[in-house]
């Protein structure tokens, strides 16, 4: 039989991420911050395929720090509406990338 997914409010959802471990990180360390700097400063050189990387990988540093902020406002109690505007999105976008994990 498939289960029902009952919705539960938002303080129900706090207690019990603080009673199991959440598996997602919502920092964004100081690391990665030196991380994303030396990846901007690496894009300055003469060779375009080293710039064209170091963008790639910028985009997947970005989208995993974005993804920490997103999970730490939710936790804290933001809104998707809230999020979005920080965002400079819908909220529908940020719902609908954020929402499901």
């Amino acid at each position: 039989m498939r289960q029902r997914h009952i919705a539960r409010p938002l303080h129900a959802k706090r207690r019990q991420l603080s009673l199991t471990r959440h598996p997602l990180s919502t920092n964004v360390d100081a690391m990665e911050v030196d991380r994303l700097k030396t990846l901007v400063g690496s894009m300055d050189g003469d060779n375009p395929v080293n710039g064209l990387q170091a963008v790639a990988e910028l985009h997947r540093e970005i989208g995993r720090a974005e993804a920490a902020l997103v999970r730490r406002a939710r936790l804290s109690g933001l809104s998707w509406e809230a999020i979005a505007h920080a965002l400079g999105v819908s909220k529908q976008a940020v719902h609908k990338k954020y929402g499901k994990r």
